[in-house]
């Protein structure tokens, strides 16, 4: 029967696994070839990255179709892995998939070594491609358009560039976990969504061209029932300690919750983190899932300049509603994290100072700093441009995933002069460390701009280990540990081999 290999770097990836569980259940042979080309918790680049012998690994699983999942931090890895794939085994089948071949599909397909893209969620495409293609026991580009795939037939390009339909999300085999279980142990963690889409439109993510590609807004949830059935088959099959829930917003339906909260401390009874917005915490929604099991809540702020998030990030914002939910969470015993987003169009280092002060009030447990980085398609690229920050040459190299600055989402983004931004960033990751009157002292008088670091280890890889181990809630901080004492550990090595 056809084989089908995955190919994908760097972390566990839900919709590969989505995929890869979707050809099992049709009867396809399925296989995964990872590699490590950088590891963000550390901010390190693989140098010694060889696109040759990842191809090589790749023919030695003997594929018909070669699936290429990306986003458009790793497409150009991607991208070159195919490259040398087709070096050694010109005849087979390359897709490739995921945001970014989605935002850009015609500009991935001009590829030479791309023969087919999947637009958006691919389930249901990608298994009626499959089986369009299937000829006893090979498999052939089909010869007639699936909705939702777009590929090549000699000089011509055979179907729309339009998503396929959309899948039952209870219908879907739960993700075929086991080629990523080695990242599973290193954790303890078990990730896992519930519902896909979001309410919002905010202009920096991508779920803002989403929408635009779907013409509506799209939340789609799974019944508890589904998830928890999941989650015994995890527990059983992987015995996890903790669960990661990666919805964009987890408590959009108070219903939903109520319900999931019961099963879950009855059948499951693991701790457990999730991501949620503000907008969708009360009390209750705190203490359910305090009383559940909830450990750590990841909270998205982003700008606490209300005109910012307004005219800006396209994104619904009320301070009260931030320091209430950030109140209701911390009383209910879950450590807070406040994602915040630094280098915003209109973004200063004076609106940066009163989001300290801000955040200095209601105290969440940690900041987690991100650095604006543009991706394709996404409305505040428009703005962007419009504003005269980017040019058209920048938005050709966002579109082909290559870095318009040498900042990542870490340590710099996109931004064109970040250093202005070093001291305010080092405070934020060093904040949970201080103690109030300390974090307002450093603000008024300003000497906090005498530590303009840019050194990542210092600025946000050491905070982040000591906030982990002063903090057991913290579970992700112990994946900073173990990244973090590797690689010292390696650098002193490499010295002393040097």
């Amino acid at each position: 029967m056809p084989k089908v290999t995955f190919v994908y770097p760097d972390f566990e990836n839900l919709g590969t696994q989505y995929l890869m569980s979707v050809c099992l259940k049709n009867g396809y042979e399925t296989d995964l070839v990872y590699y490590q080309a950088r590891n963000n918790f550390v901010n390190r680049v693989n140098k010694s990255l060889s696109f040759p012998d990842i191809a090589k690994r790749v023919v030695n699983t003997n594929p018909d179709v070669v699936a290429f999942s990306c986003v458009t931090d790793n497409y150009q890895y991607q991208l070159k892995c195919a490259k040398a794939l087709k070096e050694i085994m010109p005849h087979v089948i390359t897709i490739f998939g995921g945001i970014h071949p989605t935002a850009v599909p015609q500009r991935v397909l001009n590829n030479p070594e791309v023969d087919c893209v999947a637009i958006g969620e691919a389930e249901i495409s990608f298994s009626e491609f499959l089986q369009e293609g299937r000829k006893e026991n090979k498999f052939v580009l089909p010869d007639k358009p699936v909705k939702g795939i777009v590929f090549k037939s000699g000089d011509r390009m055979i179907g729309e560039f339009i998503e396929g339909k959309l899948s039952d999300l209870d219908e879907v085999p739960f993700p075929h976990k086991a080629p990523f279980s080695s990242l599973m142990k290193l954790t303890g963690e078990y990730r896992i969504i519930t519902s896909r889409g979001c309410p919002y439109s905010c202009s920096y993510c991508f779920n803002s061209f989403y929408h635009v590609l779907r013409g509506k807004k799209d939340l789609r949830r799974r019944t508890v029932q589904n998830v928890i059935d999941e989650l015994l088959h995890a527990k059983k099959q992987f015995s996890p300690k903790y669960i990661s829930f990666w919805d964009d917003s987890f408590t959009t339906s108070k219903n939903w919750i109520r319900e999931f909260c019961s099963e879950f401390k009855s059948k499951i009874n693991l701790p457990f983190m999730c991501i949620v917005n503000p907008f969708y915490i009360d009390n209750e929604i705190a203490e359910l899932l305090s009383s559940t099991g909830c450990i750590f809540v990841g909270i998205g702020v982003e700008s606490t300049s209300e005109e910012v998030c307004s005219k800006i990030l396209n994104r619904r914002s009320n301070n009260e509603k931030i320091v209430q939910a950030i109140k209701y969470l911390k009383e209910a015993g879950i450590l807070v994290q406040a994602d915040h987003l630094l280098g915003v169009p209109g973004d200063t280092l004076e609106k940066e100072e009163e989001s300290v002060m801000f955040y200095n009030g209601c105290r969440p447990d940690i900041i987690s700093v991100y650095w604006l980085t543009y991706y394709p398609k996404t409305e505040i690229v428009s703005i962007a441009y419009k504003q005269g920050l980017l040019s058209d040459k920048d938005i050709d190299s966002i579109e082909q995933g290559t870095l318009i600055e040498s900042g990542s989402l870490l340590t710099g983004g996109s931004l064109k002069d970040p250093k202005r931004y070093y001291s305010i960033n080092f405070l934020f990751n060093y904040f949970p460390l201080l103690p109030k009157w300390l974090v307002y002292f450093l603000i008024k008088s300003r000497l906090y701009r005498l530590f303009r670091i840019q050194n990542y280890y210092i600025t946000t890889a050491l905070p982040r280990v000591v906030i982990a181990l002063t903090k057991r809630r913290y579970v992700h901080g112990r994946v900073y540990i173990m990244n973090f004492l590797n690689e010292v550990l390696l650098s002193k090595f490499r010295s002393s081999n040097s």
